[in-house]
């Protein structure tokens, strides 16, 4: 009978269930990236719990353990500890929703499997961070990037001036994410057809598509590309697979060297290749399933973000302060 208790208690432990949360997210098929970013978050809730010494036994874990962890995270500029990547500035609102988000998914996940009868997150509600305003790369500092990359190739550094280029253009040509981006697989390509199998959130599947200018530059960064065990498509200059965090630093360093200061990484062709795209297109139903949302939504985003963006061309046409005529 101790045995049977002793495994019982074991079941509720806070560590048990977080193992078995995210064994849960990976048969799910979820994304590396999204289990990843599960398990730091979690590793950092089962941090602060040991630290303020709550108990292991999810049963006795109460809402007001759920807001105090949440009210640390906003406030508290030095988090963390040494080994979970401190924090060094205080937490933006959009960081905070989302580790509310992580905790609400963990334990309703736990309500779900029996071992609590009320999630105490239930009872928590955090305000949802405003949406930020869309900053696409524009055309010229795209093609400023581009011309880093083919000052490269030029000059001796064949592979990655090919490689970075086709990066550069196949991000702003299909609006990939960086995940999917770096998930790509060799035989994900349909050279013949110029589309790219995407495997998006959710484990959810789309084709992309890239146009002639992305085709030549990814035809030639194959060329170049050296022969490999892995399947990746996209490797670093000892034939490993370029990470998520490789591919960011790629793209930092060519905005550096174009002489780009604007913030954003990645996600910003995102947003470039939405916007262009709607401005040519028009319609949102083809920009939504190209992008992958599961709605019209986020789309409608992208929608505001181009009026917008014209309402400020036709303001340089309008100004009131230069119709004034003075100097």
């Amino acid at each position: 009978m101790s045995s049977i208790r002793s495994q019982k208690l074991n079941a509720a432990s806070l560590k048990f269930l977080v193992k078995g949360f995210l064994l849960t997210k990976q048969q799910e098929a979820r994304s590396p990236r999204t289990v990843e970013d599960y398990s730091e978050n979690l590793k950092r809730f089962l941090w602060y719990a040991d630290r303020r010494s709550w108990p292991d036994n999810v049963r006795e874990i109460s809402q007001w353990h759920i807001r105090e962890f949440l009210g640390y995270v906003a406030n508290e500029i030095n988090r963390w500890d040494s080994d979970t990547l401190p924090a060094r500035c205080p937490a933006s609102q959009s960081t905070v929703h989302h580790y509310y988000r992580v905790l609400r998914s963990f334990f309703n996940w736990i309500v779900t499997e029996g071992f609590m009868g009320q999630s105490p997150v239930a009872k928590v509600k955090v305000v949802s961070p405003k949406p930020k305003v869309i900053q696409p790369y524009s055309p010229e500092e795209v093609k400023a990037m581009v011309k880093v990359c083919d000052y490269d190739y030029a000059n001796g550094r064949q592979f990655l001036g090919a490689r970075n280029r086709v990066i550069v253009l196949v991000l702003y040509d299909a609006g990939v994410r960086l995940g999917e981006l770096a998930n790509m697989k060799l035989e994900d390509i349909n050279e013949a057809n110029g589309w790219i199998r995407i495997l998006g959130k959710g484990a959810k599947e789309r084709l992309a598509g890239i146009e002639e200018t992305a085709q030549r530059a990814l035809w030639r960064y194959l060329v170049h590309r050296p022969e490999s065990k892995h399947g990746e498509l996209w490797l670093t200059e000892e034939g490993k697979p370029l990470t998520p965090n490789g591919i960011a630093q790629v793209i930092k360093g060519l905005k550096r060297r174009a002489g780009i200061t604007a913030p954003g990484l990645v996600h910003r062709f995102r947003h470039s290749f939405a916007l262009e795209f709607l401005r040519i297109d028009g319609n949102m139903e083809n920009l939504r399933h190209l992008l992958g949302h599961s709605d019209l939504a986020m789309t409608h985003r992208y929608v505001s973000a181009l009026r917008a963006e014209d309402a400020l061309q036709a303001h340089k046409q309008a100004s009131p302060a230069n119709r004034l005529g003075i100097k």
